[in-house]
């Protein structure tokens, strides 16, 4: 993973060039340098990997799990990468303005299937339709219907219309706050 942050490895040669020539090849003041290098880059290597290990790109573990409880979504099982990639989709709900280019792109990270995002007749109304052979487990449907009602603007209402191989799931709206949010009410 990269990193914004460039680590400083050679604080040992970076006190020796500044130096003055007079100390310099001097072995109690290359000794004195070299011990308060070995100092610094220590505290760089750890000052670093705090820093670096808890960014969102580079987060593990706990640290994922701290960054996921920021933005409110629980790990579900799910493996360090995935769960990444649910925060970050939870940021993007949480800093959208509510456009449909927006709202499409997070509902494809959560849906593993194409999203269509349709304007319907009554304004402000849209649905999302995404078709699969999945069916979503309840924790991940209450999970995309919270994320994608956090995208939506308060005053809009909207469904997910959801096509399997097998049959359809339709999700229809309910009131949720000043706008609306959308709730599962059963299979066709």
């Amino acid at each position: 993973m990269s990193s914004p942050v460039d680590k400083i490895t050679d604080y040992q040669q970076r006190l020796r060039d500044d130096m003055l020539s007079q100390f310099f090849g001097d072995p109690v003041h290359t000794a004195i340098s070299d011990a308060i290098a070995l100092e610094y880059q220590r505290f760089e290597n750890v000052a670093y990997d705090v820093l670096t290990d808890r960014m969102l790109a580079n987060a593990e573990g706990v640290n994922l799990d701290v960054l996921g409880a920021l933005v409110r979504v629980s790990r579900l099982g799910r493996t360090d990468d995935d769960y990444r990639k649910i925060i970050q989709v939870a940021i993007a709900a949480r800093d959208s303005d509510g456009g449909a280019d927006q709202i499409i792109w997070i509902a494809s990270q959560l849906f593993t299937a194409d999203v269509r995002y349709v304007q319907e007749s009554a304004l402000p109304h849209f649905r999302l339709e995404y078709y699969s052979d999945e069916a979503l487990s309840e924790e991940l449907t209450a999970e995309a219907l919270f994320l994608i009602g956090i995208a939506v603007p308060p005053a809009v209402s909207w469904r997910i219309q959801a096509t399997f191989a097998t049959g359809g799931a339709e999700y229809d709206v309910s009131t949720y706050g000043a706008g609306t949010y959308g709730a599962i009410i059963g299979t066709s």
